[in-house]
């Protein structure tokens, strides 16, 4: 029997998702057609770089966990397209396991708008999920969402490797995917998942209006995941992993809102109860900064074997929160931040962490 506060070994799920993300990575590299060679250099100090995933887009029914999010998410692009940000929309932009391809397209034909504006200017990444994995085959991107996109043609991708440089310098690479890979229902069981999904899920969701926003309501299962992504990162040459796929924003390996549970002695019911409390939440974050859990210092100081593994780990968290608001990851400003949307927020925006890209992978390398 494993003595309670002893951390486990690598288990059979870590070496599944373990062994999807390094055929994703393969796949990555070979596709730029140079062996070890990122596809795509990224200037930490003049490149900018937002990333959103999980947007689960519906027909606007009670089934529909974006509808609450479509002000925020418009709200954000509109910014992001004034800072002239690229747009990476990190898999699960639309719900296609329980929705039709063209509902889906007829309810949001003004986010696709506001997307195809960055399409036109070349600022546009699109990345498939397993809620969205049609967009694999180039045939369908091409009949279906190619139309949405005029201008060049639209690529879906798996994954992208950026190549992090500051000039002849090379600081590491980001690895983004959305990060479902290698996980059973949803990758190579996926067939049986969307049976389930569109079948006996939805018709609850008709008549409850409860979110189907899984795994993020499973603790143990996000938990177990983020466990098997950072390990699998933790184990690569100077990688640093920015996935989606589980809802939950994580910035340099800690998941944010389960740190606010257990180490403040919030539940979810308290965080929801007051998502307009602006004072609560300077509050929580300035709690959270002195403590040295967030902010410039958190990802780069001395790690703490108990409590932080090593920053090889972001994630994105999602645009389909119950409450309207989304998270996503800004690359700009030689920095990387968590940024969250949505109403009550000044100018709709705030930083929950941010850091020092180049810190962030100094520290990797020590935690090796």
């Amino acid at each position: 029997m494993r003595k309670r506060g002893v951390r486990s070994g690598p288990t059979v799920y870590d070496a599944r998702v373990a062994a999807g993300l390094s055929a994703a990575l393969r796949r990555a590299r070979r596709a730029t057609g140079h062996r070890g060679r990122p596809a795509t250099p990224f200037d930490p100090d003049a490149d900018r770089l937002i990333i959103l995933s999980d947007m689960h887009r519906g027909k606007r029914d009670r089934a529909d966990d974006f509808r609450r999010c479509e002000d925020a998410y418009l709200r954000a692009l509109a910014h992001y397209d004034r800072e002239r940000y690229t747009l990476a929309l990190l898999g699960d932009v639309e719900e296609l396991w329980q929705n039709r391809i063209d509902a889906v397209f007829s309810s949001y034909a003004d986010v696709y708008s506001a997307e195809s504006g960055f399409h036109q200017e070349g600022r546009l990444i699109r990345f498939w999920g397993n809620h969205d994995e049609e967009w694999a085959s180039p045939t369908a991107v091409r009949h279906e969402l190619g139309p949405l996109h005029p201008g060049a043609p639209l690529e879906v991708r798996e994954s992208l490797l950026l190549d992090v440089r500051r000039g002849d310098h090379s600081l590491g690479s980001i690895f983004l995917v959305h990060g479902h890979q290698g996980t059973g229902m949803s990758d190579g069981l996926a067939f049986l998942a969307r049976f389930t999904v569109r079948f006996v899920w939805k018709p609850i969701q008709h008549l409850t209006a409860v979110s189907r926003n899984t795994p993020s309501k499973n603790r143990k299962v996000r938990e177990k995941h983020h466990r098997a992504m950072r390990r699998w990162a933790s184990g690569q040459d100077n990688v640093l992993l920015v996935a989606g796929h589980t809802h939950r924003p994580v910035f340099a390996s800690v998941a944010i809102v389960d740190e606010l549970e257990r180490r403040l002695g919030l539940d979810m019911e308290e965080i929801r109860g007051r998502a307009e409390d602006e004072l609560f939440w300077d509050e929580i974050v300035s709690d959270c900064t002195d403590r040295g859990w967030l902010g410039d210092e958190a990802p780069c100081g001395p790690p703490r074997e108990s409590e932080s593994p090593g920053p090889h780990l972001f994630n994105s968290g999602c645009c389909c929160f119950h409450d309207g608001r989304i998270t996503g990851i800004e690359l700009a400003d030689g920095q990387i931040r968590l940024v969250l949307w949505g109403s009550g927020i000044p100018e709709g925006r705030r930083v929950l962490a941010r850091a020092d890209l180049e810190a962030v992978f100094e520290r990797m390398s020590r935690a090796g």
